[in-house]
This record gives structure tokens, C-alpha cells and sequence, in this order.
């Protein structure tokens, strides 16, 4: 039973030192952000204690012993106050590395200010009261302000609290407070301890955990794309699909209209595609069409719309382009295929293809479904007439 708890004990501690390396970078970048935050407001608020100290000082009727506690507490809030100023200034230049091994000592330096302005502050009360609040209050802010790795906030408070027995014993001459105080000193550090630990853990887990969720949703966003590109591109060529080019042409059509600009549909066929599937097999007809498609991608503009719809058939919309220009760049995309066959394998493949044109005018306000029932005709007489030509 001890065997399983230790071995249970010693995988769980090696994942929490994996998730801490994972995490040490944003917890530097949240510290020295919190800092930023922090050493500000300490400065403006021991500095309204200072100014209350020096006033009380003014007073002539103190009795010595309170005057000198006064001006005890005035070095050591002028001294807090500076060093509030300081590592403000340090943090504040720190924020250009957060991610270097400097930025995360100066965090670990931070805390540790923290607790030393704690012990000061104990032990100038010392001969007026044997109060250690301000110790505990230290303890538990550095616990809280800053995310410390666990064993890196055993050693500072293990630190601080061999300071704090030390500074107790110089400070506190009675010995049943001494004792008091060392037992309340030590109850202080392992709360601000486990303090610190558990803002560790729970920084660690959340990090974690938004990690994981910016992951899923990438992924998930990915998806969507990749279900959204599925949906409206042709699997094998990458090209609009019937459905996306229709929808397409459709708005394109409208937005012709409107601005009184003609448009022009290419229908084109593959002549004798079904040889090439018979003769090479159908991954050399999957070629053919990847080649047909990336020619006629390159041949158009960058404003036209190139779609496959089903099979050897594509078709090219082509905005504001008269019917004439359109039979100019049909015959160009023709000799195209004409004269760069595919290399298959050792074999290369004569690709060719029969073109049918139809084109309209804003005035005309002619639709998809007319413009692609007349191109469909002219692609039956170019296929009547021979194949391999524009009609």
C-alpha cells in the first residue's frame, strides 16, 4: 500500500513540474504585469504613512520613547517608499523580457522585498508592541501577488522565516513573546506558503486548461473551414462546385446589371475523355482533370469564376466581357490544352476540348439558367462539327 501511494505520489509531483515548465512563461508575464500594477500603489500608500509620521514628529509633547518609534517608522516607510519606486522602475523595464530567465528572478526578487518590508516594519514595532501583522499581511500578499513555483516559495519563505527568528530575537528582549511571536512568525510563513502553492496550482490548472480550449477551438475552426471548402469546392480539381457557381454567377449577374456591363459563359467539354479513362485508367483521368483545371485557372483573370460542373464538363463566367472577347479567350485556353498534353507515367495524353459560348448584356438581363441553356446548345454543334473548336 505505502509502495502504491509513493509511486502515485512521485507521478503526480513529475506532472506537476512538467505543467509548471509549461506554464512559467505566462505566470512571468502575468507577475510582472500585477507588478506593474502593484509597487505604485505600496509606494503611494506608505507614502501617505510617511508624511502622517513626520507630522506626528512635529509634535513636541511626545515622550522620547514614542518620538523615536516615530522616527523609526518614518526611515522605514521612506525606505519602503524607495524601494516601492525602484522596483517599479525595474519591473517596468522588464516588461520588454518577460520571458527570460531575468524577468523570473525579478518576480522571485519581488516577493521577497515584500516580506523584507514586512520584517522591518515588525521590528520597529517591537518596542511598543509585539504586533506582528504586518509580517503576516506581508506573507500573505507575497503568497497571493505573485505566482511563485512551489519549491522556489519554500525557499523564500523558508528564507524569510530564518530572517524572521533572527530579527526576533535582536528585536524582542521578553521571552514569552519571543516565543509567541517565533510561533505566530512561523504560522504566518507556512500560510503564505501554502498560499502561494495553491494560486500556483490553480494558475498552472487554468492556463492548462485555456490552452486546451484555444486548441479545440482552432481545431474546430479548422474544420468548420475545411467543411465550408468541402462544400463549395470540387474535391478532385479544387475548383467551385455546380452549386457554389451557380450562386456565384447568379449575384455576378445581378451586380452586371446594375452597372450595365455584359457577361460571358464558357461551357467546355473534354473531347474523348472516356478513351482516356478505358485506355490509362481513371487516376489518369483524375490527372487529366487537375490539368485541365489548373490551365484554365491561369489562363483566366483573377475576376472570373472557374467551376467543374460533374465529370469532363467546366464552365467559366467571365464579368464584364463581351461575347467577342470571350470567344478571344476561349480560343486561347483551347490552344492551351491543345498544345500542353499530360505527362502520364511514360505516356503522354493529347488533351483537347469543345467550347460552347453565350454572352449577354444589361440590357438584355438575360439569367443564369438562359445563358447556360444557350452555351450547352453551342457546345452541342462544336461537338457536331468536329470537337476541339469554340462555338
Amino acid at each position: 500500500m505505502d509502495q502504491i501511494f509513493l509511486y502515485s505520489l512521485r507521478k503526480t509531483t513529475a506532472r506537476w513540474r512538467a505543467e509548471d515548465a509549461q506554464v512559467a512563461d505566462d505566470a512571468t508575464g502575468v507577475n510582472l504585469f500585477r507588478l506593474r500594477m502593484l509597487w505604485p500603489v505600496a509606494a503611494g500608500f506608505n507614502g501617505l504613512f510617511l508624511i502622517g509620521f513626520l507630522w506626528r514628529l512635529l509634535d513636541a509633547s511626545l515622550p522620547p520613547a514614542v518620538a523615536a518609534w516615530n522616527l523609526r517608522l518614518v526611515w522605514a516607510h521612506a525606505f519602503i517608499v524607495s524601494a516601492a519606486l525602484a522596483m517599479g522602475w525595474l519591473v517596468h523595464r522588464a516588461g520588454q523580457i518577460r520571458h527570460t530567465r531575468t524577468a523570473r528572478w525579478l518576480a522571485t526578487a519581488n516577493a521577497a522585498l515584500i516580506m523584507v518590508d514586512g520584517l522591518i516594519l515588525v521590528a520597529v514595532d517591537q518596542p511598543i508592541t509585539p504586533n506582528i501583522t504586518a509580517y503576516l499581511i506581508a506573507c500573505l500578499v507575497a503568497g497571493g501577488a505573485v505566482y511563485l513555483q512551489p519549491r522556489m516559495a519554500a525557499a523564500v519563505y523558508a528564507l524569510s522565516y530564518l530572517a524572521f527568528f533572527k530579527l526576533m530575537g535582536w528585536a524582542q528582549v521578553h521571552p514569552e513573546l519571543l516565543l509567541s511571536n517565533r510561533l505566530n512568525g512561523f504560522a504566518a510563513c507556512v500560510l503564505g506558503c501554502l498560499c502561494s502553492c495553491f494560486m500556483w496550482r490553480q494558475f498552472c490548472t487554468l492556463t492548462l486548461q485555456q490552452r486546451q480550449l484555444e486548441k479545440a477551438n482552432a481545431e474546430l475552426s479548422q474544420k468548420q473551414r475545411d467543411l465550408e471548402r468541402l462544400t463549395r469546392q470540387d474535391g478532385l480539381t479544387g475548383l467551385f462546385n455546380r452549386n457554389t457557381f451557380v450562386e456565384l454567377s447568379r449575384s455576378e449577374l445581378k451586380r452586371a446589371q446594375r452597372q450595365g456591363s455584359a457577361t460571358t459563359i464558357l461551357l467546355l467539354d473534354l473531347d474523348h475523355f472516356k478513351r482516356v479513362n478505358d485506355t490509362w485508367g481513371h487516376p489518369a483521368g483524375d490527372a487529366v482533370l487537375r490539368h485541365v483545371a489548373t490551365l484554365a485557372s491561369t489562363t483566366v483573370r483573377s475576376t472570373d469564376l472557374v467551376g467543374r460542373l460533374g465529370g469532363e464538363e467546366f464552365i467559366v463566367l467571365l464579368p464584364n466581357t463581351s461575347a467577342e472577347a470571350g470567344r478571344k479567350l476561349a480560343e486561347k485556353l483551347r490552344f492551351r490544352l491543345e498544345s500542353t498534353p499530360v505527362q502520364w507515367e511514360k505516356t503522354t495524353i493529347a488533351v483537347t476540348a469543345s467550347f460552347g459560348l453565350a454572352s449577354t448584356t444589361a440590357q438584355e438581363k438575360r439569367d443564369f439558367d438562359t445563358l447556360y441553356t444557350e452555351a450547352d446548345k453551342a457546345l452541342y454543334l462544336a461537338k457536331q462539327r468536329g470537337r476541339n473548336r469554340v462555338v
